[in-house]
């Protein structure tokens, strides 16, 4: 119970801490190639799937995990922004741009920034949290949105696109996992990264 407690306690200090990578330029450039690939990954890497027409499987997690990670809550958020934003500016999907949708990614950046941000990386931890995005940004939020352009009902949506996302979602904890544990690994990368 103390380390829960103890969890939400370092919120505070993950906000404040993160607004400050924000003044050093090497962790700026890291965070806008992040950035780029995020878009690029958005564009060209979003696989609509035949079986559930309402769900599409895509990278982008991986580089918002590592903003996360890295950089925290703070900087995750303006990447999501500006990741759903510009990826909608080159490469438009849909009928028009859904704020809503953006709110949700920012909120997926926001949780993923808390729960990773200057913790020890672990399998469990990278899981639970890719989880809880995707049931509180993806499903719940994000679902919302998408049901306001198709004939079906919030839950006959919510039901189709968790059957799909839920797996996802814990093959994206245990790839973050795997990332970041080979990133910190790499001398020439992990010295020009922040320290966690």
């Amino acid at each position: 119970m103390d380390s829960f407690v103890n969890f939400f306690k370092k919120i505070p200090n993950k906000f404040a801490s993160s607004a400050k990578e924000l003044g050093k330029v090497q962790g700026i450039a890291i965070i806008a190639m992040l950035l780029a690939l995020r878009v690029v990954l958005g564009m060209f890497a979003n696989i609509g799937l035949a079986f559930n027409p309402y769900v599409k499987i895509g990278f982008t997690f991986l580089p918002m995990a590592l903003v996360a990670y890295y950089f925290g809550p703070v900087c995750s958020m303006i990447t999501a922004c500006l990741g759903d934003v510009l990826s909608y500016v080159f490469a438009p999907a849909g009928a028009s741009f859904t704020p809503g949708i953006t709110a949700g990614y920012i909120i997926e950046a926001c949780l993923l920034g808390i729960i990773l941000y200057k913790e020890k990386i672990s399998l469990p931890r990278t899981i639970i949290c890719e989880v809880l995005v995707t049931l509180i940004g993806s499903l719940a939020i994000n679902t919302y949105f998408i049901y306001m352009f198709y004939g079906l009902t919030y839950l006959q949506l919510l039901g189709l696109r968790a059957a799909t996302l839920i797996p996802w979602a814990i093959i994206e904890g245990i790839l973050v996992a795997v990332v970041v544990k080979a990133l910190n690994r790499v001398p020439a990368i992990s010295k020009n990264l922040p320290t966690t």
